[in-house]
């Protein structure tokens, strides 16, 4: 009866908010490639992330590679984050694309060329709306820190 229910405090100073999505990102791909599904359309080699994670202190690691630093915990909370701000109804729509533009970003790890083909908008659109998706999402949430 009196057992001591344990918390767990979110440390969102630990990465900035772009770091916090790609870390994101990172746990999802991790996830997917523990379950043995195939993704939706990622096709990830399971044996080469596996290497890959037992090999965290390779010297010659891939630059576009990135490990999970994040624990289940943290990935929740950063998930709730997402999902918060787009059910928020204080947010008008343009404010709210720019931020899932930039939180699509970071998570899966686009680039800008691939946004503009998938979400249909010019380089230069695009890069705009990152930028503006970043600060409102600063902004919005004022747990999250930016560089």
């Amino acid at each position: 009866m009196n057992a001591m229910l344990k918390t767990q405090t979110m440390d969102w100073s630990k990465f900035t908010a772009e770091e916090w999505l790609k870390q994101y990102g990172a746990y999802i791909q991790t996830c997917r490639m523990k379950s043995g599904n195939e993704p939706d359309d990622l096709s990830i080699n399971q044996i080469y992330w596996l290497v890959l994670e037992n090999n965290k202190d390779m010297a010659n690691r891939r630059k576009d590679q990135l490990i999970c630093e994040v624990n289940d915990f943290e990935a929740e909370q950063v998930r709730k984050l997402i999902v918060d701000f787009q059910k928020s109804t204080t947010v008008c729509d343009s404010a709210k694309r720019a931020v899932m533009l930039f939180i699509e970003k970071n998570v899966r790890g686009m680039s800008l060329r691939q946004m503009g083909a998938e979400f249909c908008l010019g380089k230069t659109s695009i890069d705009a709306m990152l930028y503006a998706g970043k600060f409102y999402l600063a902004g919005h949430d004022k747990r999250l820190r930016i560089d």
